[in-house]
């Protein structure tokens, strides 16, 4: 296995570009939020003409490592680019040459047939608007015009991929896809009408359009049947105005779709690990992962290629008969075992990656300050609350008495005690303050559950919305991880766009 060279580069801080072109055979480097350059890779060449013979010169760029043997089958992975954007754009945004140099797969970058914008199925009441944009400098998309499968962009895809075989020792049951905003939405198109070809597919940004995705009566609109997907959402992303759907409806629509193609309508495995929140959907069909990423922009993060290729990529491929077939990935995903998310109304919680119940419902209460405000007051903490009793025993404690007052004794022989409206417990018969004071519901004392996992066992705890996610490890819940987490402690996923009850009964 080759060691991957990280090459130093000229940082170009003022750059406000979305993709300077001197970049191009330089060493500058870009970095912002949202995407991150790499120093344009020796490797990476150009190529073009009329493959299609339509009359239309295309450009695209190929990225052969030192690593490739000649002598073996080996994997393909095309990268899509963003709109207004360019394939060698792609590569430099990306870590597919990285990974492509340690692992010896080779890397295409297609531009997009017209204008940098990739040619997309559109939404016929949104199309003109679409097209025909209302302000100068706006960027238009290329009118989509007859089936999907016609389209150039498409074609020129399926095109690349019998150039390469005819070039390279290409393994056939080993290609894949994956495309970042613009890029992503060519790589669900690509994906839903011509998936065949791939074993899987992989997007940062920009989901579909929930009205490509299902019919008026919720069916799935899809001829390229099952395939491992990988969607990357980023905090910050918001989702095409035209869409006339919020983020949150496009998103789990999106997710579900997948997910009812697949078969993988079950709960999924998560893991917050830093700012990735991954909800890993193991299906009968292929493989679902959702990545959200914590305080992102637009864009993709620099090992997203990496993260890709070492979860999913690697461990699928399609035997001679087209059958999706899995192996064992370069790494292997493991859930949170330590870990617990509660939200707030929910009498469930997740627990080392189980559903469980609470004992209760848990709650929210705020810590303000009113003194020397003159009646008013401000509010310095909010908190969600849980039964001390289901904290204790998830961390393998005893419960000694509950209710007004209350005492448990902890797998270390620590004993505490509570009672209810007073802000302290008592640890070892010494006073301790918490966050806030404790509370009495339904004949249960309860305690904000962040201080009893961070102050006891030194857990990190963050919050999202309506969620608190607690691990032995650093994590920060993200924006799309809460909702889905917190529709799944409620009940309400059949509220989700695409979302079939009858999908999950019939498992």
């Amino acid at each position: 296995m080759t060691k991957i060279q990280l090459l130093p580069g000229e940082l170009n801080d003022e750059n406000r570009d979305y993709l300077p072109q001197a970049i191009k055979g330089s060493r500058m480097v870009v970095n912002e939020n949202g995407n991150s350059s790499q120093v344009y890779p020796k490797n990476l060449r150009e190529y073009s003409g009329d493959l299609l013979g339509d009359g239309m010169t295309d450009t695209w760029y190929v990225y052969v490592p030192d690593s490739y043997d000649p002598g073996k089958k080996t994997p393909l992975v095309f990268s899509m680019h963003g709109g207004l954007m360019c394939g060698w754009g792609q590569c430099i945004y990306t870590s597919w040459s990285h990974v492509a140099d340690k692992e010896g797969f080779l890397c295409v970058f297609p531009n997009a047939g017209s204008m940098g914008m990739w040619m997309i199925e559109c939404d016929p009441e949104t199309v003109d608007e679409i097209c025909n944009p209302a302000y100068e400098g706006a960027p238009a998309l290329n009118r989509p015009t007859g089936h999907v499968r016609d389209f150039h962009d498409v074609r020129l895809v399926l095109a690349l991929l019998e150039k390469m075989k005819r070039e390279y020792n290409i393994d056939a049951g080993r290609v894949y896809i994956q495309g970042m905003s613009m890029g992503n939405a060519m790589t669900s198109q690509v994906a839903r009408y011509a998936g065949g070809y791939f074993a899987a597919a992989a997007g940062s940004g920009c989901p579909t359009n929930c009205k490509l995705l299902f019919t008026p009566e919720g069916d799935l609109i899809n001829e390229g049947g099952p395939l491992d997907v990988w969607s990357s959402r980023l905090e910050h992303d918001r989702t095409p105005p035209h869409y006339g759907e919020d983020d949150r409806t496009v998103i789990t629509g999106n997710l579900n779709y997948w997910r009812r193609l697949n078969d993988a309508m079950g709960l999924p495995e998560v893991s917050v690990r830093g700012d990735k929140n991954f909800l890993f959907y193991r299906g009968t069909m292929g493989n679902v992962m959702l990545m959200d990423v914590f305080n992102r922009d637009h864009g993709q993060t620099f090992d997203d290629a990496q993260l890709v290729w070492d979860y999913l990529f690697s461990g699928v491929y399609r035997d001679e008969e087209g059958k999706l077939c899995h192996t064992a990935p370069r790494k292997r995903f493991q859930r949170d075992e330590r870990a617990l998310l509660l939200s707030e109304g929910a009498s469930k919680a997740l627990a080392g990656g189980r559903v469980v119940e609470l004992g209760g419902t848990c709650f929210r209460r705020e810590k303000i300050k009113y003194h020397g405000l003159n009646g008013g007051h401000i509010v310095r903490g909010s908190y969600l609350y849980a039964p001390a009793a289901f904290l204790t025993e998830m961390f393998g404690g005893a419960v000694l008495r509950d209710g007004e007052r209350a005492e448990i004794r902890l797998p270390d022989g620590r004993e505490l005690t509570f009672a209810h409206g007073c802000i302290g417990c008592t640890i070892d018969n010494c006073v301790e303050s918490m966050l806030c004071e404790a509370i009495t519901r339904d004949g249960k004392l309860c305690v904000p559950a962040g201080w009893f996992c961070s102050a006891l066992y030194d857990w990190h705890v963050s919050d999202y919305g309506d969620c608190t996610y607690a691990a032995d490890h650093a994590s920060h819940l993200s924006r799309y991880a809460a909702w889905l987490l917190s529709d799944i402690l409620h009940g309400a996923q059949a509220r989700q766009r695409g979302y079939i009850v009858e999908a999950v009964e019939n498992r």
